[in-house]
């Protein structure tokens, strides 16, 4: 099938890969323009970018998609479907309605939950127990299309946000592939999604990562997991912010928190690290970086900075 590709990061190139792969003609790939990184602020090219050179397709890159050129473009390009995975700019109506088969659409959730920017961080948050992937015909309204296919999958217990979505990457590209093939066929389904059953899923704030040690040890772990690699969770110590990336939820105490300890600094162990009280217990942090410094395990943080235990966090 004859499809142009719209993606940016690096979620979207196993769809691009696999696509390639099962043979389609891809007519170009649309993704977002280059854009500054790293401490020199030289442009940096996205992960969809790199991938479709390689592949030695036609990239395109435009700040947005509502200009009378880049609709021309897609006409002359003459797509039979879209496939859109990360794109991160809206499509309008008439550009959706460019391609005969449609514009599908690869989404890391079981719609109707979780619409939105920031579905596989929330899934953590919220300490949920399962997951998935869903692909559905696009509809003017975000996430809000028909469903096609979807695929369920437990979260594993040590995993990070960043850890699931590389996971949901490989499986997404394969049900995009089964996706395409059933549009081609004829056979796709359309499930039309219960809108009084959609929960949204919004982009993560850099403090939607602050750590609250009023709540329970595994909602505090499970936030950590979910704001890891980005926007990453953090507390205050000694007025400075201190980065959080790995703790481990103490066997035991899930009866010994209460609102004093809750942040307190109860234990130094040496082969864990400080170990704080929750609402309901205790956490031993073991991976954690201060402000201006490298990141260290815990282990080196109590070596380095020689916390007291009643000293607190937060």
């Amino acid at each position: 099938m004859r499809i142009v590709f719209m993606g940016t990061p690096q979620f979207a190139v196993p769809t691009l890969d696999a696509l390639q792969q099962a043979g389609h003609d891809i007519a170009a790939v649309f993704t977002q323009p280059d854009r500054p990184a790293g401490r020199s602020g030289a442009p940096q090219a996205p992960p969809v970018k790199d991938r479709a050179l390689e592949h030695g397709c036609a990239v395109h890159q435009p700040q947005h998609l509502r200009s009378a050129d880049i609709e021309r473009t897609l006409r002359e390009l003459s797509p039979e479907l879209l496939v859109v995975v990360a794109y991160g700019l809206k499509l309008p109506p008439r550009i959706l309605g460019i391609p005969p088969r449609g514009a599908v659409n690869l989404h890391p959730s079981l719609l109707p939950k979780y619409r939105g920017a920031a579905p596989v961080n929330w899934a953590l948050i919220n300490s949920d127990p399962t997951t998935g992937i869903s692909t559905m015909f696009m509809a003017d309204a975000m996430d809000a299309g028909d469903v096609i296919l979807q695929q369920e999958v437990a979260l594993l217990p040590d995993e990070t946000a960043g850890d699931l979505e590389q996971r949901l990457s490989r499986l997404g590209a394969a049900l995009v592939v089964t996706t395409v093939d059933l549009i081609a066929a004829g056979n796709a389904p359309r499930t039309p999604q219960d809108a009084a059953l959609a929960t949204l899923a919004p982009k993560l704030k850099p403090e939607d990562g602050r750590i609250d040690w009023r709540s329970t040890s595994q909602r505090i772990r499970d936030l950590v997991r979910g704001t890891t690699p980005r926007p990453g969770a953090f507390t205050i110590f000694r007025g400075q912010r201190l980065e959080i990336a790995a703790l481990s939820v103490l066997p035991g105490t899930a009866t010994t928190g209460t609102k004093d300890t809750a942040g307190a600094i109860a234990a130094l162990d040496r082969k864990l690290g400080p170990v704080v009280g929750t609402a309901d217990g205790a956490v031993a942090i073991t991976s954690l970086k201060p402000a201006g410094k490298r990141a260290m395990t815990g282990n080196e943080f109590l070596n380095g900075y020689r916390p007291a235990i009643g000293e607190r966090l937060g």
